[in-house]
């Protein structure tokens, strides 16, 4: 039994796992199931004992790549030497690219000291001992990454047959629509919303402006297609604002005038995946787009559509580049409605919030604020909190340097001894209660303080394991992020490199006073991106 290990059984579920024709589970490889089969393989070795069991779980992702939350969580831990074993029901669950898996099971997993299991596979990396696990392993990923790619071409034709028969498939209906409850690939006119819909339409073809019409929406507190499909219980992580309070943007506008399924049009492929397991998209050209008329009740008359249309011309639709990101790409967002700052791009770059040209009621910030001034705070701000983080750890390594593990061990075969004396006490209690030595309640009561006793011992067993852990880690240096805030507290200006790796938000207040949400937790580790 090793108390000290820490075994990591990962699961996971992706679209590839779902039956293309009728969108039923495949139960063999269901959460559930692959839950079952890790525990059950985990409770039936010895060796497993005893050890801290943490399950990591990515459902709804595919396994072509590593672009998912928990899996890149698993690689962090096992980067951090915080992970001993890992289990998994088979090769595919943890990735169908077998470049990607060999390399990590032949060459990544044995350098960072990590052992790893596929279950169905029946592969132990503690029975190589350092050789590769050979053709067979890389054998079998090259089928699972055949039938990856050979199901979802499967799919991908089978959605284009059913999108030419008028079926609609988008996960979600446009606002001013709902699923058919008795036909889900097929739209049918959401009362609730759909005036909504047609008076955008109205006002437009009155010659109203975009921004007017957005103002005049947020004004009134007209609920946005986010709210409405909040309310409609689908799942999904829609942005809610501050306080939950959703606004109209003209983007939202544009679309809503520009979409021709308010004529009662179905489209499909108006965006594609440009390789199996990217969840990203891309616009694909009209060309490839499949159009069928009469697929639903129209919310709109044609010369409605075309008069509300018109008015959008200084909205021109063109295919923009993907743009290189700069300095606070993705990072910038206004500390009072929380929605991300624009950027507009001058001889020298600056930034605004521009919720007060679509609403009231916010204070935020007015104005502008220039991107050097705000480059020049984030820089000192990094390397103050770069030096605070790396004087912590130096006090951290000289207290644990202070503490010594083998007194530490010592007391927990100590506390685990005593343990089994409790467990000893039991038994001969529950024997004088047979021989009538002790009466029922005399034994019950007996019996919950033993065992509130052993709770307390077990509970400090596990906290003091979790120390000897810890300090074993900081007194072998295996606190990576020390390096990374060595390397950076010599830079001399901010870059997007720096920007990436420290920060996980920057909110700008309306008296142009800044807060950092920090990647990093007060201890130095790394926090789990959202």
């Amino acid at each position: 039994m090793n108390e000290a290990m820490v075994v990591v059984l990962y699961l996971r579920l992706s679209v590839e796992d779902y039956d293309a024709r009728i969108g039923e589970q495949d139960e063999s490889n269901s959460i559930t199931a692959q839950r079952n089969i890790l525990r059950d393989f985990v409770a039936g070795r010895e060796e497993f004992q005893g050890c801290e069991i943490i399950e990591l779980c990515d459902d709804g992702y595919s396994g072509t790549n590593l672009h998912r939350p928990q899996i890149q969580k698993l690689l962090e831990m096992a980067k951090a030497k915080t992970v001993d074993c890992i289990i998994v029901k088979d090769f595919s669950r943890f990735g169908r690219d077998y470049l990607t898996v060999s390399d990590y099971v032949d060459q990544i997993f044995p350098f960072l000291g990590v052992r790893f299991i596929s279950i169905n596979d029946g592969y132990d990396s503690a029975d190589y001992n350092g050789m590769t696990s050979g053709v067979d392993m890389a054998f079998r990923n090259v089928v699972y990454a055949y039938y990856s790619k050979d199901i979802s071409e499967k799919v991908r034709s089978g959605k284009r047959i059913r999108a030419e028969k008028g079926k609609y498939l988008s996960p979600f209906a446009p606002i001013g629509y709902r699923k058919d409850e008795k036909d889900k690939n097929h739209l049918v006119i959401d009362e609730a919303s759909a005036g909504i819909v047609r008076r955008i339409f109205r006002l437009a073809g009155m010659g109203m402006s975009v921004i007017q019409i957005t103002q005049l929406l947020n004004a009134e507190k007209v609920p946005t297609p986010s709210t409405l499909k909040n309310e409609q219980g689908l799942r999904h992580k829609w942005w809610d604002g501050i306080g939950g309070e959703k606004q109209w943007f003209e983007d939202v506008i544009v679309r809503i005038i520009r979409d021709e399924r308010y004529l009662g049009k179905n489209i499909y492929g108006r965006r594609y995946r440009p390789e199996v397991g990217n969840h990203k998209t891309k616009k694909s050209g009209k060309d490839n787009w499949i159009i069928v008329e009469d697929c639903h009740e129209p919310l709109v008359t044609p010369e409605e559509f075309q008069a509300a249309k018109d008015m959008l011309k200084e909205y021109v639709e063109k295919d923009t580049p993907a743009l290189q990101p700069h300095l606070f790409s993705g990072k910038l967002r206004c500390g009072v409605c929380h929605y991300a700052l624009e950027r507009k791009k001058t001889p020298t770059p600056r930034y605004s919030c521009t919720t007060r040209y679509r609403t009231s009621g916010f204070d935020c910030m007015k104005g502008h604020i220039k991107e050097t001034d705000l480059a020049e705070v984030v820089f000192q701000a990094i390397l103050l909190y770069c030096q605070t983080l790396l004087d912590k750890q130096k006090r951290v390594k000289k207290a644990a340097r202070i503490e010594s593990v083998p007194n530490l061990q010592k007391q927990v075969e100590e506390y685990q001894s005593a343990v089994m004396g409790y467990e000893e006490r039991k038994a001969l209690l529950y024997d004088s209660k047979l021989d009538g030595a002790i009466s029922k309640e005399q034994y019950i009561a007996k019996r919950d303080e033993l065992s509130a006793q052993q709770e307390d011992l077990e509970q400090k067993i596990e906290e003091m394991n979790a120390k000897i852990k810890l300090l074993k880690q900081q007194q072998n240096g295996d606190t990576p992020q020390i390096e990374v805030f060595e390397t950076y507290l010599s830079s001399d200006c901010l870059t997007r490199e720096m920007v990436e790796v420290f920060v996980d938000c920057i909110y700008v207040h309306s008296d142009r006073s800044i807060h950092i949400d920090w990647l990093f937790d007060e201890k130095g580790f790394q926090n789990e991106q959202k």
